[in-house]
């Protein structure tokens, strides 16, 4: 009797462990689904432009209004995919989100304001640092060498 109740014992712990899941496979599955890869690349891409405009004295209250307006709504869908797995990259993702959407409001209102573009240009400086350290943290969980591009 006592060996029937150990063996059931030992097995309760073994399909126990079978449901387990690793914060990397989470990680893995939540990256896929997100396509988080190819939304920080096209953050990356599209904050550059927007700060390229932000610069450019010629750059009219139309073209950035068009630009913030977009990567304004690029940064919410991508905030939609919060929380990932891991609770250090989440932080920084929101935090780096946030800051985003404020410097696509300051954008928007900016217009022809020196102080205001550059005011813009700062939170978009600060933001993306919070998504590359973001990116950089779940490139960690996954074991991944290198840094994000």
């Amino acid at each position: 009797m006592k060996r029937l109740i150990a063996l059931t014992a030992i097995a309760g712990l073994l399909l126990s462990g079978c449901g387990a899941t690793t914060t990397k496979a989470l990680t893995v599955k939540w990256m896929t689904e997100a396509d988080q890869d190819k939304s920080y690349n096209s953050l990356h891409a599209d904050i550059s432009k927007t700060v390229k405009y932000l610069r450019a004295s010629s750059s009219t209250q139309a073209d950035l209004h068009t630009l913030c307006s977009v990567l304004n709504l690029e940064i919410h869908a991508a905030n939609d995919y919060l929380p990932t797995p891991d609770t250090q990259a989440t932080d920084l993702l929101a935090n780096g989100y946030d800051t985003l959407a404020t410097a696509t409001t300051q954008c928007d209102q900016a217009s022809t304001n020196p102080a205001k573009r550059t005011a813009a240009i700062e939170n978009f400086r600060q933001g993306f640092a919070d998504l590359y350290f973001g990116m950089e943290r779940l490139y960690r969980v996954l074991g991944r060498t290198g840094t994000p591009r």
